[in-house]
C-alpha cells in the first residue's frame, strides 16, 4: 500500500499514540519504531477476552495503515520496527484467563472455549504473519514474569530481548493441560522440539539466561536496560535491516507456519480442556487464587480468594516483585 492511499489516514494518525483499553501504543519517530504495551492496571495481567479484542484492533490498525504513521500534517513515516512490551512492573503476562477457562470447562461450554481459543490464535496470527506487511521487524521486550500464553505471544516476534529478571514457565501441565495458542509451533521452530518438550512437559521455571542458552531468547541484558537494548539493536540493525528481514522470510519459507496448524492445535486444546476432572480444575483454581493474592485490586475476581488453599506440590509459584 502507498503511504497516502485514500482511507488510511485515520489509522496512520491513530498509531502515533493511542489507548485501546488494555493496550496502548506510541510511535518513536526517531527510530521509526511502534511500541505496543500491554497495560492492565487493577486486574491480573493475563490474556483475557478484552485484551485479545484490544490487540486484534491494534494489529488490524497496523495492517490497515499500510505500515505507516502520520506524525504531523505533512509527515508520514514507515513502521520499521514493531516492539511488543508490558507496562506492568515485574510482569510481562501471566498467561491464559484461568478464571474464565475454569468456569467454561465446568459448564462444558465448548463454544465459549472455542471462541476464546480462536480469538487467541487470530491475534497470534496477525503478528506472527507480520501484519501482512513486508517492511516491519518485530521485537519482544520481556521484563519480569512471562508465563504460558504470555510466552506464546512473545514468540510471535523475530527477536526476543529479555532482562535478567525475566522468568519463563509453562505451568499448564500442573492442571493437566497443554498450552494451545502456538507454544509447540513457535518453540519447535525457534529452538527445536526437544526444547519445546522440555519447557512444556517439565513445568520448570527458567531464567532469561537459561532460555538464551536453549535458543529461545536472543539477547539478555541487565535489569532496567531492556529499552536501551532495543534502541541499540535498532541502531545496529539499521545498516543491515533488509538482510535481517530477508533472513526471517527465508526461515519462514523453509519451515512455514500456517493458520491451519494453529487451528488444528486449538482443537486439541479444546478437547483437552473438556476432559479435565474436578481435581484438575481445583488445581487451576489454586493458581488463580495465587494470582489474585498478587493483585488484590483485581476487579474481575469471582472465585473466592480468601481461603488458604494448600500449595501445589512442586508447582512454580507466582513471584512477588518489589516495585
Amino acid at each position: 500500500m502507498k503511504p497516502f492511499e485514500q482511507g488510511l489516514v485515520n489509522y496512520q494518525q491513530r498509531l502515533q499514540s493511542h489507548d485501546y483499553g488494555q493496550v496502548f501504543c506510541r510511535f518513536d519517530a526517531e527510530r521509526q519504531a511502534l511500541w505496543s504495551y500491554l497495560h492492565q492496571p487493577q486486574r491480573i495481567p493475563c490474556i483475557n477476552h478484552d485484551l485479545l479484542m484490544n490487540l486484534h484492533e491494534h494489529h488490524a490498525d497496523i495492517q490497515r495503515s499500510g505500515g505507516y504513521v502520520q506524525t504531523d500534517a505533512e509527515t508520514i513515516l514507515p513502521i520499521r520496527y514493531s516492539v511488543f512490551a508490558s507496562a506492568t512492573p515485574g510482569y510481562f503476562n501471566m498467561g491464559g484467563d484461568l478464571q474464565k477457562m475454569a468456569a467454561a470447562i465446568r459448564q462444558q461450554d465448548r463454544a465459549q472455549l472455542q471462541a476464546y481459543a480462536k480469538l487467541s490464535i487470530d491475534v497470534v496470527a496477525q503478528r506472527a504473519f507480520r501484519f501482512q506487511l513486508d517492511h516491519v521487524t518485530k521485537i519482544s521486550l520481556l521484563q519480569g514474569e512471562v508465563l504460558g500464553a504470555g510466552i506464546e505471544a512473545a514468540l510471535t516476534s523475530d527477536l526476543l530481548i529479555a532482562e535478567k529478571q525475566a522468568v519463563f514457565c509453562f505451568p499448564e501441565l500442573f492442571f493437566n493441560m497443554i498450552p494451545g495458542m502456538g507454544a509447540y509451533s513457535f518453540i519447535a521452530r525457534k529452538a527445536g522440539m526437544a526444547v519445546a518438550d522440555k519447557m512444556i512437559l517439565g513445568c520448570e521455571r527458567y531464567t532469561a539466561e537459561e532460555c538464551l542458552e536453549m535458543g529461545l531468547i536472543d539477547i539478555v541484558v541487565e535489569d532496567g536496560e531492556g529499552e536501551q537494548a532495543v534502541h541499540e539493536f535498532i541502531h545496529k540493525n539499521n545498516k543491515r535491516a533488509e538482510g535481517f528481514l530477508s533472513a526471517q522470510k527465508a526461515k519462514a519459507r523453509i519451515n512455514p507456519l500456517s493458520y491451519d496448524e494453529l487451528k488444528d492445535i486449538v482443537e486439541v486444546w479444546v478437547e483437552n480442556a473438556l476432559r479435565l476432572t474436578e481435581r484438575d480444575l481445583k488445581v487451576m483454581d489454586r493458581f488463580y487464587r495465587a494470582q489474585s493474592r498478587l493483585f488484590p485490586d483485581n476487579q474481575e475476581s469471582t472465585i473466592a480468594s480468601t481461603s488458604e488453599a494448600e500449595p501445589i506440590p512442586n508447582a512454580p509459584q507466582p513471584q512477588v516483585v518489589n516495585q
